[in-house]
């Protein structure tokens, strides 16, 4: 069983289409490599793949995948693909715009908290994805699913906020509505977390990373005001919903302690200079026991 980050940008990508700013700028010079919107696949060649959020950048994330590109002989003729389901953790476009690219009459399963699933069957855009091919199954807090042999995946409640084009109704101060969610991968021999977006690390949920073999832990900002001074925006990353890495209240210091195997940031903002290599931030975060994502990576579970 392996894990594949499919991308480890947060939203837009690495670098954003209209930005020549933050680290945007070294990409569209040539010094580093462009990443893809935050999202996973779990699986094997056995058992198929699952992938955690689709992100916009999903038919992209699958050329560039071996693991799941589908195969010239197969019992199902030539449309077929080892995509067996889609888990979407929160109502984000960037976590379930991908949806839109498995629209070609495929079987396939989608697993999400009920808010999610709702907002999915409220959207008429979302009706593409032909409900005679594409079910979908509420995954609520707490509850394990097993959607391909030798994986079980446990959803978790962690604070955050609403999607952007919610919080007109819902406030943005909206905490723990239910809208942003931790996944839990567990094997025969790994527990996994992934937890893309955290806006308060809580004794509940550091008990929980604390018996975990893999971390994949938000990353979106080094600094909480990293997009203003870099001239990006005027959120900081708590308005946005994300713990800074390097707060008091933020992962280095609060994980310092906790066992975990492997440590990576992922759903890394195009401001944050941890994506380079030679950035002091890059080896506060190496120094404290931490890497980055980044797309391609494959991780053994």
């Amino acid at each position: 069983m392996e894990l594949v980050v499919l991308g480890a940008a947060a939203g837009g990508g690495l670098p954003q289409w209209n930005c020549a700013g933050g680290q945007s700028s070294r990409v569209w010079a040539g010094s580093l490599e462009p990443q893809t919107q935050a999202s996973v696949a779990v699986g094997s060649k056995e058992t198929g793949y699952v992938v955690i959020n689709a992100s916009p950048d999903l038919r992209q994330q699958i050329i560039l995948a071996p693991q799941l590109h589908p195969k010239p002989k197969h019992p199902d003729g030539v449309r077929n693909t080892p995509i067996k389901g889609v888990v979407v953790t929160n109502a984000d476009v960037d976590n379930v715009a991908g949806l839109l690219n498995l629209r070609e009459k495929q079987d396939l399963a989608i697993y999400g908290p009920t808010k999610v699933l709702e907002i999915l069957r409220d959207n008429p855009i979302f009706e593409v994805l032909d409900p005679d091919f594409v079910k979908q199954y509420p995954l609520e807090t707490n509850e394990v699913i097993r959607p391909i042999k030798g994986l079980e995946i446990e959803l978790f409640n962690v604070a955050g906020k609403a999607p952007l084009y919610l919080e007109e109704s819902l406030g943005s101060e909206s905490g723990h509505l239910g809208f942003t969610s931790g996944i839990e991968l567990r094997t025969s021999s790994s527990k996994t977390l992934i937890i893309s977006s955290c806006a308060e690390l809580d004794q509940v949920l550091l008990e929980r990373i604390s018996t975990a073999d893999n971390l994949l832990f938000d990353g979106t900002v080094f600094e909480d005001k990293e997009m203003q001074n870099f001239g990006l925006g005027v959120k900081t990353g708590r308005r946005m919903g994300h713990l800074p890495i390097s707060a008091a209240d933020g992962p280095i210091a609060q994980i310092a302690n906790h066992p975990v195997f492997r440590k990576l940031f992922f759903h890394i903002n195009n401001s944050n200079p941890i994506w380079d290599n030679e950035s002091d931030e890059y080896k506060t975060i190496q120094k404290a026991g931490w890497d980055i994502c980044r797309d391609g990576m494959v991780i053994d579970l």
